[in-house]
């Protein structure tokens, strides 16, 4: 089973933080279509003036040569820069749409303790949080590395939804101090235990400290 969400309403900050974001994420979509032409630019008459120096061809064919070429590659590179952009416009209105709502799930976490288990190539942080009544969650992803505050052994994660329900932002509240892993499991018995780990927010029912076998 998934544990489950509790819906609030977003604060002042909170929304704030969303329509910041919304921002951020405009402006690198429109700072990125901006730098392909330059570097693209930039490219041609580095590589323009080294044909130069390095050839006995006329400076007006190899002007015309790196001018087409060059054109050829901002064109290119511009094309799928645009898609990366309206990618980044697409979320910023996801993100604008979940300010507007002003709601959010939280998971909320109080833990008695906690494992670690090591990274397997770049496929995200993994941790197993024992709760009350023998339940184990799991937090697994990209969006779960260790930073300030985190892991504690009480914290919520926080999905703003936006107003088709999805959600579009995830942020971490600590409320108690950082605490380490009661114990690390390493990455090769992480690996043996790939096809049984539970996913993001699933919960079993296991004893922290015999979890591999009970996993296995």
């Amino acid at each position: 089973m998934k544990l489950e969400p509790s819906l609030r309403p977003l604060t002042g900050p909170e929304r704030r933080r969303l329509e910041e974001r919304a921002e951020e994420l405009r402006r690198s979509a429109r700072a990125g279509d901006r730098g392909v032409v330059l570097i693209a630019a930039g490219g041609a008459a580095v590589l323009w003036l080294l044909t130069l120096l390095a050839s006995d061809a006329s400076w007006v064919v190899v002007t015309v040569f790196w001018a087409a070429a060059g054109t050829l590659l901002a064109h290119w590179v511009r094309r799928d820069q645009r898609a990366a952009g309206r990618a980044l416009e697409a979320t910023a209105a996801q993100v604008d749409s979940a300010a507007r709502r002003g709601a959010a799930e939280a998971y909320d976490i109080t833990a008695r303790r906690y494992l670690e288990f090591e990274e397997v190539e770049d496929e995200g942080a993994c941790w197993a949080f024992e709760l009350d009544g023998g339940r184990v969650v799991f937090l697994t992803g990209q969006e779960m590395y260790a930073a300030p505050g985190f892991p504690s052994l009480e914290f919520s994660l926080v999905h703003p939804l936006d107003e088709r329900g999805r959600a579009a932002d995830l942020w971490i509240e600590p409320r108690g101090e950082p605490v380490p892993p009661a114990r690390v499991v390493p990455a090769d018995v992480k690996m043996r235990l790939a096809d049984v780990l539970p996913g993001h927010l699933e919960v079993v029912r296991a004893d922290l400290d015999r979890l591999e076998e009970s996993l296995g």
